[in-house]
């Protein structure tokens, strides 16, 4: 049987910014989680004065996109200039 991934939220999320999401999350107990695009993310960094040192991807562990090594986590480190 092929699993197929659906998609269901557009970026930026942002639970805190919809009540009906922030809910959503609650009642299935998900906690509340972000996500942020490259561009938001390390651009914003860069504009807020910071230089990149180091740069670090991952998957989430388990499941379909994980089987693929599609990473859905990115870390940095950088230094304020």
């Amino acid at each position: 049987m092929k699993m197929r991934t659906v998609l269901t939220y557009r970026l930026p999320f942002n639970p805190l910014k919809d009540p009906e999401l922030y809910q959503e999350c609650l009642n299935k107990d998900l906690g509340i989680q972000f996500s942020h695009s490259i561009e938001e993310q390390i651009g914003g960094q860069l504009k807020a004065g910071f230089m990149l040192t180091d740069l670090y991807e991952d998957t989430n562990g388990s499941g379909r996109l994980h089987e693929y090594n599609v990473p859905t986590f990115i870390a940095t480190r950088a230094i304020k200039k």
